[in-house]
Formats: structure tokens, sequence, C-alpha cells
């Protein structure tokens, strides 16, 4: 393999990479979040699958002559940031959770498509496809619990995160789609690049520090938690 080869491979897997401690962090955070015991157990086991994943890829990209890659990208930093943002408009919940875990699985799905895109060594190519799938197997796990539960699917294409809840809760309604709202335009100005990275990830990070009392004012209390990636 040549010089320019191993270099492409180090770069398409440095950047799935990131995707995959994306996950890895989510889930963390679903398992410290959510309230029910049986999801804890099954978010543990994802982030541990997570991290078996980003180990392995890691292993290859130094069989390769790059360096491994332990960060995440900047749109699941700015996801969380919008997850946290959401949870203090209205309060983090097991529903608002599982839906986060459900767009990052989606996002995670993306990416194994997007580096499956590129000309690849067969066993790397082996390894990629392997995740996916068991990237796969943990989606339609997410989208069973989410049927059983009874939560209705995202509304007009956004993220399952920001699903309204139950009809007779109207202000928490209205403040997910509010936070929806927010969330939707600050990620498609990140991705049209209409405003830099640094600036809207210190945007949300200001707003999460707010503090949303009864009359709108800062009220010095933020809910403890927040969705998953």
């Amino acid at each position: 393999m040549s010089t320019n080869e191993k270099q492409k491979v180090v770069q398409v897997l440095q950047e799935l990479n990131e995707f995959v401690h994306d996950g890895l962090e989510g889930y963390e955070r679903a398992a410290k979040e959510s309230t029910d015991t049986a999801r804890q157990d099954a978010y543990r086991r994802f982030a541990q699958q997570r991290l078996a994943f980003a180990n392995e890829l890691n292993q290859i990209i130094q069989q390769h002559g790059g360096i491994p890659e332990f960060g995440t990208t900047g749109k699941g930093k700015l996801y969380r940031q919008w997850m946290d943002l959401k949870a203090t408009l209205t309060g983090g919940n097991e529903e608002a959770i599982l839906g986060s875990n459900i767009y990052g699985e989606e996002w995670a799905q993306k990416a194994y498509r997007d580096a499956l895109d590129h000309e690849l060594p067969a066993e790397v190519r082996g390894v990629i496809l392997r995740q996916r799938e068991a990237s796969t197997d943990v989606l339609t796990y997410l989208h069973q619990l989410r049927e059983a539960a009874g939560y209705a699917p995202a509304p007009g294409g956004l993220p399952a995160a920001i699903a309204s809840p139950a009809a007779n809760r109207p202000l928490k309604t209205a403040l997910y789609i509010a936070a929806g709202a927010a969330g939707a335009a600050l990620l498609y100005a990140l991705i049209t690049k209409r405003i830099p990275t640094d600036r809207l990830m210190s945007s949300v990070s200001n707003l999460t520090k707010g503090r949303l009392g009864a009359d709108g004012q800062s009220s010095g209390k933020r809910s403890p938690k927040a969705a998953n990636q």
C-alpha cells in the first residue's frame, strides 16, 4: 500500500472515529440522566460498544501510521449543548433522552455510509461494515423502545429528541417546539457555515447557563437533566 493510500485510510477512520466518540459521550450521558434502570443498562452497554469500536478504529489508524483519534465532532458538541438548552427550558425526561439517542444513532449511520463511499482495503471495509451493522441493530432497538413507550415520532423531520410531549402539557409542548426551532436554526447555520462553529457553540453555551424562571427572568436554577448526543 502506498503512502497516499495509507494516509487516506487514516483520514477516513479519524473522521469516522469522531462520530463514534460522539456516540460514546452521548450514551454515557444518557446512562447518567435516565431514571429507568433497564434503559440505563442498555445505554451503558452501548457506551461500552462505542468504546470498543473507537479502540478498534484507532488500532487500524496506528497500523497505517496515523495518530489515534479521541475527539468528537463540532456538530456533536453543538448538538449536546443544544440538548442542554432544551433541558433547561423543559426539564430532561425519558422521551427526550431516548429521542436524542435515536438522532445520534441516525447520525452515526450516515457517518458509516460516508466512510464506505471511499476506496478502502477490504479488511478495513469489513471492520466498518461490521460496526455499521451493530449500529443498525442499536437503532432498531431504540425505535422499538420508543414505539413500546408510545412516544410520537418527531414531526416535520426534526430530530426525535424534540418530539412534542403529550397534548395535556401545552406549556411544555410549546417550549419543546421553541427549543427545537432554535436548535434546528443553529444546526442549519453550522452546516451552511453561515456562522463559525466557535461562535455557535459559545452562543449555545451562554444560553444553557441562563436560568428561565416563571417570569422569564434568570432564576439561578437549572434542571440537572439533559438529553443525549
